[in-house]
């Protein structure tokens, strides 16, 4: 009897195991500011064509610590949220600061960086304190990662178990994403989504309008999914908008890596009909 009593209690919390941290089948959209200070907001970037990879943490979770240098791996295996990544790799920490996310960063992926792009404290402050985005996707364990699509579906609810960074290959092949060089730098090393810069229409046909608000361009190349520069524009100077013509690319997924006063890169990701 003993024994059947215990089988029953494996049972049940091995059934709770296999049970998907979040029950959600579409994404909710939010707008965060990153550890670094850079703007982001999910549903753009879906739109863009990437898919995002959300990493819930906190940092003296013991799985975390375990899982994050393979999380780490995959982030620079599938293009370090480069200009060619297909996945945008994020890490979402329940309620520590900004400095220490930091640490964490150092501590448990890599000393030198780049990383996925980070939030912390109430809905991405500097301040500690609990934020609402776990909350909001009904995560209660961690880590807990899941995937996004770019219709907004979650097509993995629950990425686990993951033992070695290879783990991660089947949940993204499966959606048909491969590995990527990392081309450029990540989001963390001077590439940035910045809240000040626009481009429109997405998806382009003709014409990709680029704006920048109130800084100044120095030069625009129009990058494919390989790496490969598609078009160029130098040597722009004091003007903060401009209207790139595009009508002679084929159909895709393109970058408009956009270098601004003098020192800042920023990439978007835009669809080519």
């Amino acid at each position: 009897m003993k024994n059947i009593f215990t089988f029953l209690l494996v049972t049940v919390f091995c059934s709770q195991l296999t049970v998907a941290q979040t029950t959600l089948t579409t994404a909710v959209d939010f707008t965060a500011t990153d550890i670094d200070g850079n703007s982001f907001n999910l549903f753009n970037t879906l739109n863009s064509g990437s898919y995002v990879l959300i990493d819930f943490m906190f940092t003296t979770c013991g799985p975390c610590q375990l899982c994050a240098p393979k999380l780490w791996t995959a982030f620079n295996t599938y293009g370090c949220n480069g200009p060619n990544a297909e996945v945008h790799f994020i890490s979402i920490n329940r309620d520590d600061n900004n400095a220490v996310m930091h640490s964490w960063e150092s501590t448990y992926m890599n000393a030198t960086g780049g990383y996925p792009q980070a939030f912390s404290g109430a809905q991405g402050s500097a301040s500690a304190g609990p934020q609402t985005f776990a909350s909001t996707y009904g995560i209660g364990a961690f880590p807990t990662m899941i995937l996004i699509a770019p219709d907004h579906s979650i097509v993995e609810q629950d990425i686990w178990p993951i033992s070695t960074a290879a783990d991660f290959t089947p949940f993204f092949h499966s959606h048909g994403l491969e590995p990527k060089a990392c081309i450029g730098t990540s989001i963390n090393n001077n590439i940035v989504q910045d809240a000040f810069v626009f481009i429109s229409p997405v998806p382009a046909l003709n014409e990709l309008n680029i704006n920048c608000g109130s800084n100044k361009i120095n030069s625009i190349r129009i990058i494919d999914n390989l790496g490969k520069i598609i078009l160029e524009k130098s040597s722009l100077s004091n003007v903060s908008h401009d209207i790139f013509d595009i009508s002679g690319i084929a159909s895709g997924i393109y970058f408009a890596e956009i270098k601004m006063n003098g020192v800042q890169t920023v990439n978007k990701k835009f669809i080519k009909l």
